[in-house]
C-alpha cells in the first residue's frame, strides 16, 4: 500500500525491542520503491528536543485501525493495550472491575493494570484491509464487524 506525505500511520518495528507495538507517526517521504521517511509522534530523538524521525521498510508501516468503541473485554481476548507510548498485542488476563484490567504482553510477558481507554480491540492489518485476528471472542467480533470486513 502507498502511504501519501503527511498521512498519519502506525509504525511496528521488526527489531528488538519493539516486536509487537505500534507508534503512531506521519510520513514525511517515500525512500525508492519500498521505504518510507517517518516521524513518530511519541518516540524521541537522543537530544530529546525534537520528535525521532527515521527510515522504514513499507511493510513496517500500516494505516492507522479504524477507532471501535468498546470498553467491555473478556479474559483471553486478543486486544492492543497502550503503554510506554505505544500500542502492544496483548491479551487481558482478568477483568478487575467495570474499567480496568489485567493485560499481558505479547512480546514479553510483562503485565500491567489499565483503564479500558488504554484497551482497544486488536485488528490485523492484511491484504490492504483491516480483519480480526482468527480467534476473536464473540462480544468484540461483533462490535468489530461493524468497522472492519
Amino acid at each position: 500500500m502507498a502511504f501519501r506525505i503527511l498521512e498519519n500511520v502506525e509504525i511496528c518495528k521488526k527489531q528488538e525491542g519493539f516486536l509487537g507495538s505500534y507508534y503512531s507517526g506521519k510520513v514525511l517521504a517515500v525512500v525508492g520503491i519500498n521505504r518510507y521517511i517517518v516521524r513518530y509522534e511519541t518516540r524521541w530523538a537522543e537530544c530529546k528536543t525534537r520528535q525521532l524521525s527515521e527510515v522504514v521498510d513499507a511493510d513496517e508501516v500500516r494505516p492507522l485501525p479504524p477507532t471501535i468503541s468498546c470498553t467491555n473485554f473478556s479474559m483471553s481476548d486478543k486486544i492492543d493495550a497502550y503503554v510506554n507510548n505505544a500500542w502492544w498485542v496483548a491479551k487481558v488476563v482478568q477483568r478487575l472491575d467495570d474499567v480496568r484490567y489485567f493485560v499481558r504482553l505479547d512480546a514479553n510477558g510483562t503485565e500491567f493494570q489499565l483503564p479500558s481507554h488504554k484497551l482497544r480491540i486488536h485488528l490485523d492489518w492484511q491484504d490492504g484491509r483491516w480483519v480480526l485476528p482468527p480467534n476473536a471472542n464473540t462480544n468484540t467480533n461483533t462490535i468489530a464487524n461493524r468497522y472492519v470486513g
